[in-house]
C-alpha cells in the first residue's frame, strides 16, 4: 500500500489541495479573514482539480521524481492552507504561504510536464530502437514506466518518424535497416591499335602500312 502511495504522491497531493481549497472556502467564513478565504479557497480548489486531471492523463510524468517532489510541496501547501483557518491571529498569513506554494507549482508544472514527457519518450525510443523485436511489457519492465505510457510514446515516436518500425499487437518490430549497394564499376578496355610502318625501298622513309605510295618520294609501295 505504501508503494502505491509513494508512486502516486503527485495525485495524492492534488487531492490534498482540493480538500484544502474546499475547507478554506466553507470554513473560512467563520474566520476573521472571511473575504480572503472566499476568494483564495475556490482558486486553490480549482488548481487542485487541474493538478489531478494532468496527473491522471500524464501518469508517467506524475510518477517521476519531479512529480513526487511537486506532490510533497503540494501536500505541504495544502496543510498550511488548512492550518491557517484554525490559527487565531496569524492564520491568514500561514494560509497565504500555503497558497503561494501551490501557485508556484501550478506555474512550474506545465514546463516540467512537457520536458519530462520528452525525456520519457526518449527513454522508450532508446530501448525500442536497440532491439529488433521487443514487447511493451519488456520496455515497461526496463524503463519502469506504465505500459500505457510506453504504448503512447511508441505510437507518437512512430507517427513523427523518430522511431522506424511498427507495433504488431503488444510487440514493437523495428524496421529493417536498408543498405545502399554501390553500383558495380565496369572497366572498359580500349582496343590497342598497333601501327605497322613500311620502309620505302627507294628513299628509306617510313610510311604507314596500307598507304599505296611513299609519303616522301611518292614511289609505289
Amino acid at each position: 500500500m505504501s508503494d502505491v502511495i509513494m508512486k502516486s504522491i503527485f495525485r495524492s497531493g492534488s487531492i490534498v489541495v482540493i480538500v484544502a481549497g474546499a475547507l478554506m472556502t466553507f470554513l473560512g467564513e467563520f474566520s476573521d479573514m472571511e473575504g480572503m478565504y472566499m476568494i483564495m479557497g475556490p482558486i486553490v480548489m480549482i488548481l487542485g482539480i487541474l493538478f489531478l486531471i494532468t496527473g491522471i492523463f500524464s501518469k508517467g510524468v506524475a510518477d517521476s521524481n519531479h512529480g513526487k517532489t511537486f506532490g510533497i510541496i503540494m501536500i505541504l501547501g495544502g496543510i498550511l492552507g488548512i492550518a491557517g483557518i484554525f490559527i487565531p491571529e496569524m492564520g491568514g498569513i500561514v494560509s497565504i504561504v500555503g497558497a503561494v506554494f501551490i501557485l508556484l507549482i501550478f506555474l512550474i508544472w506545465p514546463c516540467c510536464c512537457c520536458q519530462s514527457q520528452k525525456d520519457l519518450s526518449t527513454q522508450v525510443i532508446g530501448v525500442a530502437s536497440s532491439h529488433d523485436t521487443i514487447s511493451i511489457g519488456e520496455i515497461s519492465g526496463i524503463t519502469g514506466l506504465d505500459a500505457k505510457v510506453v504504448r503512447d510514446s511508441l505510437y507518437e515516436a512512430i507517427g513523427t518518424g523518430r522511431l522506424r518500425g511498427k507495433l504488431e499487437g503488444d510487440t514493437f518490430v523495428r524496421a529493417a535497416t536498408t543498405t545502399y549497394a554501390a553500383p558495380a564499376t565496369t572497366t572498359t578496355h580500349e582496343r590497342e591499335i598497333v601501327k605497322v610502318l613500311v620502309i620505302c625501298p627507294y628513299c628509306g622513309a617510313k610510311t604507314e602500312q596500307g598507304i599505296g605510295k611513299c609519303q616522301n618520294c611518292q614511289a609505289d609501295l
